[in-house]
């Protein structure tokens, strides 16, 4: 994919980044989104930190430096000064909110695209569905799906563009057989040990928890700092589960809580939790219509862990979290070890995986960039075969990032706002 090295990339990265620490040759300090420091991170969060040095890995104080291995604080997307402090600096807040009042942009909220509308081959618009009633946008330069990995390819098979078979099991009319779309779905799966805590910090359901919330809600309504302003994953480690390899294989977030199932299930009084996840899996999964309907969500199959090696790793990496969370720095907050008190073997470990892990939200691939036969869009972001239609967002990314995917989102866009500028 011409254009896409290290090279070519940085430039975007540094326009789209406003850095509280300022410019650098690897950080950009003038641009739209807030990169800021914890202001107030927990005492435990900092013991880990201290935990995975015990274990003899590196502390890196920054993760977009010259290295990414380590374990360390996470830099936030969040303003700092100017009337914001402690708010998430979101890609609305970064780029839209600024330009809500320019008259050549109209927001359409509450609305569904059914389908992208053409003439021959270019795309001319979108038909799409709002208040119950259906509604067409007309283009006259480039129609932009950014939907992500799930509903770019749902749209793009709506439109009648993706493998033909699948198509016409829809009874939809094949415009173009892109065998591509909805295929080479990759995500990061996601699992997490979790502890209580004797110490009363952090996120918690319990009287205690609620009224320390309450004092920390007035905290970040006087300054934007205190547990409001946190992160949640507050902590950070890229670690090798081999020291022979070449780069880090696996990520760390640590939460000064007791996070579970994203919340879903809760767990009573103060701890903390450590998430691991493999960086580059190798498994692959689909996105697949249920039926013609816009309003039906697609069908998603991640195939999670169908590739040996991603749980080998995950069981690498639930190891070294369970001997980082063991290690002598955090021995004041450990009371009670949720789920994996009873693991005696790698057999165990791929039990609770396999019954626990889930995604930490980053999907990407199913409309992937390239020039093979499963390609969608070429290195430009074009779709295949059409004029006037790009896809921008993470299911252009042709293999998964070691790393999160928020900042390459926008960095894509960065690049194809260039593109679209030029003409």
């Amino acid at each position: 994919a011409d254009g896409w090295g290290w090279d070519d990339v940085l430039p975007w990265f540094k326009r789209a980044e406003r850095n509280e620490n300022g410019a650098d040759d690897l950080h950009g300090a003038d641009g739209p989104l807030r990169v800021a420091n914890q202001r107030s991170p927990a005492s435990v969060t900092k013991a880990f930190v201290e935990a995975a040095a015990e274990c003899q890995f590196p502390v890196n104080a920054d993760f977009n430096g010259p290295s990414q291995e380590g374990a360390g604080l996470y830099q936030v997307t969040q303003f700092y000064g100017e009337g914001k402090n402690g708010e998430r600096c979101s890609a609305a807040a970064a780029y839209l909110h600024p330009v809500m009042d320019r008259p050549n942009l109209t927001v359409v909220t509450k609305a569904r695209a059914r389908e992208v509308l053409f003439s021959g081959r270019r795309a001319i618009g979108i038909s799409y569905r709002q208040g119950g009633e259906d509604k067409i946008a007309q283009a006259t330069c480039e129609v932009i799906l950014a939907g992500g990995a799930f509903n770019s390819p749902q749209l793009l098979m709506l439109s009648g563009i993706g493998p033909a078979a699948e198509l016409q099991r829809h009874g939809i009319a094949v415009r173009q057989d892109l065998a591509g779309v909805g295929s080479n779905l990759q995500d990061h799966l996601d699992f997490i040990l979790v502890w209580k805590s004797h110490i009363a910090e952090g996120l918690a359901l319990s009287p205690a928890g609620t009224l320390l919330t309450m004092q920390q809600i007035l905290r970040w309504k006087k300054d934007g700092t205190g547990l409001i302003a946190s992160p949640g994953a507050e902590g950070a480690g890229f670690l090798k589960t081999d020291p022979s390899l070449s780069d880090p294989d696996i990520q760390l977030h640590f939460v000064p809580g007791m996070v579970d199932d994203h919340l879903r299930k809760v767990h009573y009084g103060f701890g903390f939790s450590c998430h691991v996840c493999v960086l580059r899996p190798k498994s692959r999964g689909t996105v697949r219509l249920a039926n013609a309907d816009a309003f039906d969500a697609p069908l998603i199959d991640p195939e999670y862990l169908s590739d040996p090696d991603d749980l080998a790793r995950m069981v690498k990496g639930a190891k070294i979290v369970d001997r980082i969370l063991k290690a002598p720095a955090l021995a004041p907050y450990r009371k009670k070890e949720i789920y994996t008190a009873d693991v005696k073997s790698d057999a165990d470990w791929e039990r609770h995986i396999r019954a626990r892990a889930d995604t930490v939200y980053h999907p990407v691939g199913t409309c992937k960039m390239g020039k093979d036969g499963m390609a969608v869009v070429d290195p430009q972001l074009k779709v295949h075969g059409f004029e006037g239609l790009r896809v921008v967002d993470a299911s252009v990314m042709p293999a998964l990032i070691g790393g999160n995917t928020n900042a390459p989102v926008m960095m894509i866009a960065e690049r194809a706002a260039g593109w679209m500028k030029e003409g």
